[in-house]
This record gives C-alpha cells, structure tokens and sequence, in this order.
C-alpha cells in the first residue's frame, strides 16, 4: 500500500491552520512504537507488542477522533448554543478544544459525575470546558430511562438551543477509527496478529478491528478490556456497562478480558518510565494483553514470514490529570523515595530576588533617595541617642543569647533634631561600657518603630550591641553555618527556630500598621534574613494581607562596611575605647 504525507514539514498556516492541524488527513500516521524486551515477557516467544500512541494526536487523547468525526457530522452542532455530553474527561475536552479551533464554539459543556476528582474538574475547566454535575451512579447505562444521557437526549430534543452529539450511540464515533486509525495500522504493519484496546464507549476497538478484520486478515485476534466490575480504572467501562452499546461490536470482537485499576495504573506508570508516556487506560490495554498472551498462548496466531506474532496495544490517554489516583491505588513504596524530607515541613514560602537588597537600596528604602522619608525617629543618628531594643523572647532564647548588662538605651526621638546634623550616623554603635547603655524595660516590637517602616535585626545579641541600624528590634537568633542552605538539616533547625522566636515575638501577625510600612531584616550570614523576609510575607498572604518585608544581600556585614565607606561611620565607636 503506497503512502504519500501530505504534508512532509508538518507546517499549518493560513486561515484554515486548525483546520488542518486537527485533520488525520493532513497529518503523518500516527507513532507505532515497538517496547523494549523490558516491557514485553514474551519476546524470547517470538512476540512483538507495539504501542499505537493515539496520544500523539493534537488533543493528546485517542478521543479527539470520535470528537472531530462528530461535529463535523452533526447538523446542529455549529450553530447550537451549547453543546453538552456525558463525560469527564477526553471526549469532552477534545469537544471544547475542536469545537473552538474550528469555529470558535465557546458553549462546550460537560456533564460530570459529583465523584471526579477536583483534580480532572480543574483540567475540564482550564480548556474552557463548562461543568455540569450529576449524583448518583457514576458510570450509567446509556439506555438507563433514568440515567444521565438519557435526559440529556430529551434535553437536546426539547431544547433547539441544545446540541448532544452522544458518544455512546454516535456511529461517527467508530467510523472515525475506521476511517483513520485503522488504515494507518494496517499501513505500518501489515502483519498485524493481534489488536488489543480498553473499552469505554466500544467506538476504537469496533472501528479499528472492523477494518483490521475487512482489510487485512480475518484471523487477527481482536482483545477487548474491561474494568473489574466495581474497580473502574478512569475511561474504560466494566463488560455489564458496555453490553447493551448499539456499535456493530458483536462480530468484531473475539474476546474480553478484565484488568483491576491497580493493575492498569501499575503498568502505565511502567510504561511511562521507559518513554511510552501514557495513562491508566493504556496500562490496562497493555496488562490485559500480556494477561490474554498467557492464558492463550500463541501457537494459534498468524504468524509473519519471520515467524513472529505482532500485537499491538492502543495508547489512549496521559497520566497527569491522574497523578493523585496513582499515589492512592500504588504503594509508597513503588516510587522514589525523597531525600531531606524534612524541609517538606519548613520553608513552604516563595522567595523572589526583588526582596534581596543591596546597600544603597538599603539606603534608599530606609530614607527615601534625598532623605525626605526621614521625620527624625527613624535612624539612630547619634551614637548617644540608641533607642534600640531587644524583644522578650522563650527562656530558651534568653538562655542561648545572654544579654549584656544595661545594654538597653534610652533615647527619645527629639534627641535629634536635623538630618543634616550628620550623615555618619546612619546606624548606631555604642561601647557596652558607655553610659548609653543602661538598663531599659523590654518593650514590643511595634512600639519601635514609627508608620514609615521598621528594622527586624535577627543577629546574635553581642553582635547587635557592636553596630546596628536605629530604632533596630533584636530578636536573637543563634549563630548558624555559612551558606546553610547547603545543609537541610541547617535550613530545617533555622527555620524552626526563626518561626518560634517570630511567633513568641508577634511578628508573625500581621499588624494594620504593616499594610502601609515596609519592614527590613538584617542578619549576619546574609542568608537568614532572606528565609525571614519569605516567612514573613508568607505569614501576611496566609491572612489575606500583604507585607513588604525585605532584607539586606550578603547580611550586617556587607552593609556595615558600605556605610563606613561612605563616611556613615566616621564619628561613631569603632570599638576602641
């Protein structure tokens, strides 16, 4: 059989692109990819199995086919206001998607059982899916009087609004895989022995064996699979549900075989490891075919001119939209295991680079570029004047971070008067021995600061007392290993720790003040204060409020040796009496 590809660059342009794009016609067959000895016991046995990757089609789903043979078929579906179907997955989807890249159809809707899960709701309604929920059985017969379909016809027939394609009894849905799937089969492997494919409305495995059966050899084995009953795998259908389908099914398929979820969500999760990327439904064609191999055998199968049996599977589906089913039908065990599990428990909040300042934008955020955001309580500008603070923290705090004696100033904001008097005095050091520090009443971290803004020093307390920005809280963190996010078990003890002194200290809880006042963290190692500034802003999202909380890049250190660069520290204790 001669094969021409239309379309060898595979390019779509022009007003008709989609068009063309979502045309089998216009596409090259789809992938057939033999598995690996790995995936397939029965290759010493002489036994080919190949993967027929319908996921490959442009809605990434075997439904997509059925779905664009529908519409385009359909009298009303063009011009219908809505276009509802009972499914939750891909038949649905593919609707929306083709539907709105044909004409630009925007009324999809599908009717969903109130037991998907939240996840596959979520998929439906980010293609532009409308939801409708039912109650009641999930999988219905679709000749069920009571059933979903059922009223959904009768809806459609009452309604000239409505259009129901119905995929169930919908003959476009398996002529659009004899039409397509099929011929592109019996082009890449004219030997074909076997045909396997789960069952959910019975359109791929009637359309594709059909042909196969017609055109090819009918002594290909045709194996359909099923759910055990009460132990659906998502898309396929239990052999009672699917009995009553008007397709011509009867004298296409030869056998039936049954496969628990646990089973298909086990081999498609094998599947996708070695490459072929695939969901539930094409590990339970694959385990139903392996299972039907061993029960059978294969000395009855037609045979190729290598003497070679050839089987190929459908690959239906993809498994993300599945991902929390396959971590509840599998043990824990058959996946990796995830080392540093313990910052699972710490560190949840985003960082962003824009927080992590340098100097001058220290600088500049704590007095505006010309100064004018100073109001004279904001920055210590005299070292005789010290208004900083530590805050009261756990006996275990206190116990790891002994205050000096009368380290505490006690300075008004009327001790300095002009900016102007003088800009080495941006930040404060004072000898432990000078009168300034005598003793002071522990106060609240918000009676520190003015509406403008506040300084959150995490440094060691002997540290803070050396050197610190004005009207600076203390809130004494322990001494932690340089670039301890290398460490987890460092990251983990230091979050635990910041979070227990933030929670005893308040901080934690967004004040009202701190919607309109931007709060800076300083810190020694250059890393801590970053870890602050996320849980902080962190703590205000969790409310629903927004905090600006920043931190100095590089930590004290850096920003220290800038200021005193720049003379900001010429007339202050340098730590020589």
């Amino acid at each position: 059989m001669a094969y021409t590809n239309p379309n060898p660059l595979n390019v779509f342009s022009g007003p008709d692109s989609l068009s063309h794009y979502f045309d089998p016609e216009q596409n090259p067959p789809l992938p057939l990819v033999e598995l690996p000895a790995a995936l397939n016991p029965f290759r010493k046995d002489g036994v080919r199995i190949y993967a027929k990757m319908l996921t490959a089609l442009p809605a990434q789903n075997v439904k997509s086919l059925p779905a664009l043979e529908m519409l385009k078929t359909s009298s009303k579906a063009r011009i219908a206001k809505r276009i509802v179907e009972a499914s939750s997955g891909s038949t649905v989807l593919s609707m929306g998607v083709i539907g709105r890249a044909l004409w630009g159809h925007e009324g999809v809707e599908a009717w969903v059982t109130n037991k998907k899960t939240r996840e596959s709701l979520r998929v439906l309604r980010f293609f532009g899916v409308g939801i409708s929920l039912y109650g009641g059985l999930a999988q219905q017969e679709p000749s069920d009087p009571k059933g979903i379909m059922t009223r959904l016809r009768r809806k459609a027939r009452e309604e000239e609004e409505v259009c129901y394609l119905g995929q169930y009894d919908n003959d476009a849905n398996w002529q659009s895989h004899y039409n397509h799937t099929a011929p592109q089969l019996a082009l890449q492997l004219p030997s074909l022995s076997v045909l396997c494919s789960t069952i959910g409305t019975g359109g791929c495995i009637t359309g594709t064996g059909r042909y196969l059966k017609s055109h090819l050899s009918s002594d290909i084995k045709v194996v359909g699979v099923c759910n055990v009953f009460g132990d659906p795998t998502p898309g396929p259908r239990h052999f009672p549900g699917f009995e009553s389908s008007p397709f011509p099914w009867r004298e296409t398929i030869d056998e039936f075989i049954s496969v628990k979820s646990e089973d298909s969500f086990r081999m498609s999760m094998r599947l996708s490891r070695y490459g072929i990327i695939c969901g539930p439904s094409s590990g339970e064609a694959l385990h139903g075919l392996l299972e039907w191999l061993r029960e059978n055998g294969t000395d009855e199968l037609k045979r190729d001119e290598n003497e070679e049996v050839n089987c190929v599977f459908l690959c239906a589906d993809l498994p993300y939209q599945y991902m929390e089913l396959y971590y509840q039908k599998l043990g824990e065990e058959e996946f990796p295991g995830i080392r540093n599990q313990c910052l699972l428990e710490v560190d949840q909040d985003p960082y962003d680079e824009r927080w992590f300042l340098a100097p001058e934008q220290t600088v500049d955020m704590l007095v505006g570029e010309g100064g004018e955001k100073y109001d004279g309580e904001m920055l210590c500008m005299v070292p005789s004047s010290c208004a900083c603070t530590t805050t009261r923290t756990s006996r275990t705090y206190r116990q790891q971070q002994q205050p000096f004696e009368g380290m505490f100033g006690d300075c008004s904001p009327g001790a300095v008067s002009d900016v102007s008097e003088s800009a080495s005095t941006i930040f404060s050091t004072a000898s432990p021995s000078s009168s300034v520090y005598s003793v002071a009443t522990t106060t609240s971290v918000e009676s520190q600061h003015s509406s403008m803004g506040k300084v959150i020093d995490v440094r060691p307390r002997a540290e803070f007392v050396q050197s610190h920005l004005r009207n600076a809280v203390n809130i004494p963190l322990s001494v932690t290993k340089d670039d301890f996010y290398g460490d987890p078990q460092a990251v983990y003890e230091r979050w635990k720790e910041m979070n227990a002194a933030f929670e005893e200290t308040g901080v934690l809880n967004h004040q009202e003040e701190d919607d309109d006042r931007q709060t800076l963290v300083v810190c020694s190692d250059g890393d801590s204060g970053k870890m602050a500034a996320s849980m902080l802003r962190g703590a205000s999202k969790k409310v629903g409020k927004k905090r600006e909380v920043f931190c100095v890049d590089g930590g004290w250190g850096v920003l220290e040796a800038w200021l005193r660069r720049r003379g900001y520290g010429d007339d202050v204790w340098d730590g020589v009496d």
